[in-house]
């Protein structure tokens, strides 16, 4: 059985050069050097992010390696969606046991190379090294037209507060012992931002609760949200039920959902929810943001009003 050991490095680099993109069009330079070179265009901003996998935080050895590399392919789509961008270019970095076998490393890389060209993405270099346990570090680039783009501390108060999809993906699939896929709202978010209809913007990766938090500080407000107003996926609900959870706690504490949560002036959230529509991309209003002095805080399904923890994941909590 070949392995990493016997396959080589330089070999992997030149599989690699085989399976992405070649230079062309705006791309000058490719994988092969020590730096991609790529033309910007006139009246366009740059995006770039980074997010990073590791064996035994973000999966097990034992999940698909293929949905692995879709997931960190995926998380950093996500990041790029959240300030209204279109993803364009990877570096994807990775680190693997030197007696790995070739083909948990090809299949990895193979679910990188798919949700790549789910979403347009061009990898175009990286690095490889020997590790203890398997890492995946992803640097995506990505632009918006002009000045148009969202932000965290873009918040009003009064601004209604709105997320993508269904919520407690990622703790099911975890309770599950699988990985959870997201699709992430892309289109929507750079037509949204384009529009000048989102005044902030956040990807949910840690929670909702801790996302909403994150919003509240950047913009200097409060915020409300009616827990019953949650959206949750029947996954989410059979899994809760499964092993005795909370199916709520999963979807404001879960984290790893990759939606996006963000709020809308109150003159705009009829064009934001009918652009939703267009974009089959489900909307949910959770609440509005307040002043500070209110903090962050939700009404419990009897009608109280509560302070909303911030218990979203922490790498060194």
């Amino acid at each position: 059985m070949k392995n990493l050991r016997t396959f080589g490095e330089f070999a992997l680099i030149a599989e690699l050069k085989k399976s992405f993109v070649k230079a062309g069009g705006r791309l000058k330079v490719a994988i092969g050097d020590d730096a991609a070179v790529f033309e910007e265009k006139a009246g366009r901003s740059l995006l770039a992010t980074t997010d990073m996998l590791v064996e035994g935080v973000h999966f097990s050895a034992s999940m698909p390696p293929y949905k692995v590399g879709q997931k960190a392919l995926a998380s950093n789509v996500s990041d790029i969606a959240a300030m209204g961008g279109k993803s364009l270019y990877g570096l994807v970095s990775a680190g693997f046991r030197k007696n790995v076998r070739y083909k948990y490393a090809k299949e990895l890389l193979s679910g990188i190379k798919k949700e790549a060209l789910k979403y347009n993405v061009e990898i175009i270099g990286g690095d490889t090294v020997s590790s203890k346990v398997t890492t995946i570090s992803i640097s995506l680039f990505g632009e918006v037209t002009g000045k148009r783009y969202a932000v965290r501390s873009g918040a009003k108060e009064g601004d209604f507060i709105v997320v993508t999809g269904t919520l407690g993906n990622g703790a099911a699939a975890l309770l599950g012992k699988g990985i959870y896929i997201p699709r992430i709202k892309a289109a929507f978010a750079q037509e949204a931002v384009r529009a000048g209809l989102i005044r902030s913007m956040i990807d949910i990766s840690d929670g909702l609760s801790s996302e909403l938090h994150h919003l509240a500080k950047e913009s200097g407000l409060g915020a409300f949200i009616d827990i019953k107003t949650v959206p949750l996926s029947a996954l989410t609900k059979k899994r809760a039920l499964e092993n005795r959870k909370n199916a709520y706690r999963l979807a404001l504490n879960g984290g790893e959902d990759y939606e996006l949560l963000f709020t809308v002036a109150p003159k705009n959230i009829r064009r934001v929810l009918r652009l939703g529509k267009s974009k089959n991309t489900k909307l949910t209003v959770l609440g509005v943001m307040r002043d500070k002095k209110c903090g962050v805080k939700f009404s419990d399904f009897d009608g109280e009003l509560k302070y909303l923890p911030r218990k979203g994941y922490d790498h060194f909590a």
